[in-house]
């Protein structure tokens, strides 16, 4: 810690003088948000580096499958270092604020973090991606954002949907917002707003399903604030008697809602002087090669995204029952893209936006992204031609066999994958993608992954839609 973290967490408490408790979180491999609360004068010794906060194997590597249970192979000290540029305060619990930490796992006990003890901790390697894909490209240092979709949906105390006069019934309409509901979400999005987490919009998504989505933001404030929203949400709804639900699979009705946590990135370079004015004939030159070299960079990028997809949904789609998603309309069956279409895993929404499908709640978001634009990064770097072109077909309008013909056309050859032990093997076989993830964090989160795999493999649908109700 330095002295600029205790400066700037006095200030924050000489500013925000009712907050009494600190939230230390942090998101495990799981992808559950995990929590210490200390009081003001703890988070003060932390801040000032004479303090330290040692936690034990559960703290990542726990699965959910079998929680509390887990299966270390070593000893398993880690240690938090809280990141107190995130402090965001609680309007739900008004005495308190949060803030993210990195996790540093100690082969032996030591206060000063380096890259090789943090090599496990997916937020500290967003920040290496970011900091990488920023020296490379700097025209975007502060032009890549993210804004996130949160799915769910309300459950009563017995776990199934909440019963309501206004039941939500189908997408955007006024139905389901109403009466109590419309209450709750006035709520959410009042303590998002004191908490500096701004609101793009809200809606009913579809039957029994609602939507609150974020406003972009730079990479990690945006997961950061993920975390913040859906922890909000959750402790909203619990007060109001009802459970939010954020699971893939939050019934086992046939035609029920299925969630994801859908997030579009864009890629927005920086304004040239050239294109504020262009008062010359070699000025617009220049700036028709700028608008051309970014075009050929988003190509690029969308084309690294699309070569890693079948590996990047073993962080996006990260669970058991994730894979219920893998249809169109959801996640996709095709890997592919079109303009507006959600049929595929990537729906274009400008020649630099995208909405990437293939994520939800289950995953650790930081590895994700992480994973996600280092993909994109490769394929700027490489220059890698953007061979899938814009498809506005909807593959399930079609027999799998004409599906397939036309989607060929297109450069559509691949399918998703269709399980989470699919989507790991994929990322076993990528050296590539091993090595941006690093061998050290890949390895620990695929022990994770596998021991949930064997369990929930085991259980029957209802057993396990209970597992991952608690969790999500």
């Amino acid at each position: 810690m330095s002295s600029k973290d205790l400066e700037l967490l006095k200030k924050f408490f000489a500013q925000n003088y009712g907050v009494k408790f600190i939230r230390l979180h942090w998101v495990d491999y799981s992808g559950v948000l995990r929590t210490r609360i200390i009081p003001r004068a703890r988070s003060i010794r932390l801040a000032a580096g004479s303090d330290t906060y040692h936690l034990a194997q559960n703290c990542m590597i726990c699965p959910i499958s079998t929680s509390p249970r887990c299966f270390p192979l070593e000893v398993e000290d880690w240690t938090l270092y809280p990141d107190w540029t995130s402090l965001m305060l609680c309007d739900f619990a008004p005495t308190h604020a949060s803030v993210m930490c990195a996790t540093g796992h100690n082969g032996t006990t030591t206060r000063n973090p380096n890259p090789e003890h943090l090599a496990r901790c997916p937020r500290t390697l967003l920040q290496t991606v970011l900091h990488n894909f920023y020296a490379d490209y700097p025209r975007f240092q502060d032009g890549l954002l993210l804004g996130f979709e949160i799915e769910f949906v309300l459950l009563d105390e017995s776990s199934n949907l909440a019963s309501s006069l206004d039941r939500m019934v189908g997408y955007s309409l006024t139905a389901g917002i109403r009466a109590e509901n419309l209450a709750i979400l006035e709520e959410i999005v009042t303590a998002l707003e004191f908490a500096g987490v701004e609101i793009y919009h809200l809606h009913t998504e579809t039957t029994d399903q609602l939507e609150i989505a974020l406003s972009p933001m730079a990479p990690v404030r945006a997961v950061d604030a993920l975390m913040m929203a859906q922890e909000t949400i959750r402790t909203i709804c619990i007060r109001h008697g009802r459970r939010a639900c954020m699971a893939p699979r939050p019934t086992l009705l046939s035609s029920g809602p299925l969630n994801g946590c859908h997030v579009h990135l864009s890629l927005n370079p920086a304004s040239s002087p050239n294109s504020l004015m262009n008062v010359t004939e070699e000025g617009q030159i220049m700036e028709d090669q700028e608008e051309q070299a970014n075009s050929a960079d988003y190509a690029s990028f969308l084309s690294g995204i699309l070569r890693k997809t079948k590996a990047l949904c073993a962080f996006g789609l990260a669970n058991y029952d994730s894979y219920c998603r893998v249809l169109g309309d959801c996640a996709g069956e095709w890997i592919g893209w079109g303009t507006h279409n959600r049929e595929f895993p990537v729906r274009g929404m400008r020649p630099n936006r995208w909405e990437i499908r293939c994520l939800d709640t289950t995953a650790n978001v930081y590895l994700f992204v992480a994973a996600l634009v280092a993909s994109g990064m490769d394929g700027m770097k490489q220059t890698t031609p953007l061979t899938i072109t814009d498809c506005p077909l909807a593959p399930q309008l079609y027999s799998p066999e004409e599906a397939e013909r036309r989607l060929r056309e297109y450069g559509i050859t691949e399918r998703m994958p269709k399980s989470l032990e699919v989507a790991l093997k994929c990322v076993q076989e990528d050296e590539e993608l091993r090595g941006w993830v690093g061998e050290e964090l890949f390895a620990q989160y695929r022990r994770v992954k596998d021991i949930e795999i064997q369990h929930f493999s085991g259980m029957s649908d209802e057993a396990r839609r209970q597992k991952f109700l608690d969790y999500f």
